[in-house]
């Protein structure tokens, strides 16, 4: 009755670790939470914690983050936030059982990331206890950005018991993904763009700052093999190692970046190449933005750089042919629309109607 999954990821990390331990050896120890993914299910006194500290609607929590990321350091003070897409409706305007169901059910995620964070704690005393904190690297991401699908179902049922199905929708995805633009699956920026945490004492020469380098996850073998001063298997045939190692940037150095990068999920498409990213969504036309000057993706830069766009759009084709290895008919050519226009899995109003208020 008191099983959590978050809770048994760490309870079961902690006895891996322990063999591991028992060893003697070095270890590489990989826990996937799966929280704060849908479904979004916390325990009552988790969710409790929370309850009304969205009332004031997304509008208001996403001007408060942005600027508590601008005090961070994170985006500089210059830097404006973009509109709210057309798709979210003003919270005002919202009746008033739907605010509180939206207020509700974002209480329950934050409730989840509460829990995930407590037991991202637990993990660290572990360490700690055991004596290997100093000499254990510690990388911390997310594999995508918010998720915007409205999927909820059985909304009688308490987010505290199992059979209940919550989810939030675009609009408090935006605020997820603040200020980026767009959502998981798509390979705009609030889709593929997630902060990477590392920890790993007397080896980070900037600690508690900022490392602006573009990395991928394709980094974090090469960084392990780097680390491990392990050698990549060469006694059989296997995929080339695409990562680059992360160290040089832990001592405050730099690092030769990645020719250009490539991003592909179902139709959506991407790549980088330095500053410039060429993008594409659901198969729409190919857009084009320079990241350094534009990391929303506000201005559309295809039209006046045509030739830059169309390299950039043969260079994704010739990796998703040759390295990647999709399927000739999930690489077909883009359309010329350009409208972006909303997904009908975004938003779905009238599933708050279906909801009943848990009593706390």
């Amino acid at each position: 009755e008191d099983f959590y999954t978050t809770d048994a990821n760490v309870d079961w990390s902690m006895k891996f670790l322990d063999e591991a331990l028992a060893s003697g050896k070095p270890f590489f120890h990989y826990v996937a939470f799966n929280a704060p993914h849908y479904p979004l299910q916390a325990p009552k006194e988790d969710v409790e914690k929370y309850w009304g500290r969205y009332d004031v609607g997304w509008e208001e929590i996403r001007k408060a983050r942005f600027q508590k990321q601008k005090e961070l350091g994170l985006f500089p003070q210059s830097m404006e936030l973009p509109p709210m897409p057309d798709h979210v409706p003003k919270w005002e305007e919202l009746p008033d059982r739907q605010r509180e169901f939206e207020s509700f059910r974002m209480s329950v995620f934050a409730a989840m990331v509460d829990r995930l964070d407590r037991n991202i704690g637990r993990l660290i005393d572990y360490l700690e206890e055991k004596g290997v904190l100093e000499n254990t690297l510690i990388l911390f991401c997310s594999d995508n950005g918010a998720c915007p699908f409205e999927r909820s179902e059985h909304l009688e049922i308490p987010p505290w018991e199992a059979q209940s199905f919550y989810l939030y929708d675009a609009s408090w995805a935006t605020v997820g993904n603040t200020p980026l633009r767009h959502y998981k699956q798509t390979q705009h920026e609030g889709g593929i763009s997630s902060p990477l945490i590392v920890h790993w004492p007397g080896h980070i020469k900037n600690t508690g700052g900022w490392e602006r380098s573009q990395g991928h996850l394709i980094d974090i073998m090469a960084t392990c093999l780097d680390i491990g001063e392990a050698k990549y298997p060469d006694s059989k045939e296997v995929e080339p190692l695409q990562g680059l190692s992360l160290t040089p940037l832990f001592g405050g150095g730099d690092r030769k970046g990645h020719d250009d990068l490539y991003f592909q999920f179902s139709s959506c498409r991407a790549l980088r190449d330095g500053d410039w990213k060429a993008v594409s969504f659901y198969g729409q036309k190919w857009e084009l933005y320079n990241i350094a000057e534009d990391r929303c993706e506000q201005n559309d830069l295809a039209d006046k750089f045509p030739e830059r766009t169309e390299a950039m759009a043969k260079r994704w084709h010739e990796l998703a042919a040759n390295v990647d290895r999709l399927p000739e008919k999930a690489r077909g050519p883009v359309t010329e629309d350009l409208s972006n226009p909303t997904r009908d899995s975004w938003h779905s109003p009238e599933v708050s109607k279906s909801w009943v208020k848990p009593e706390i």
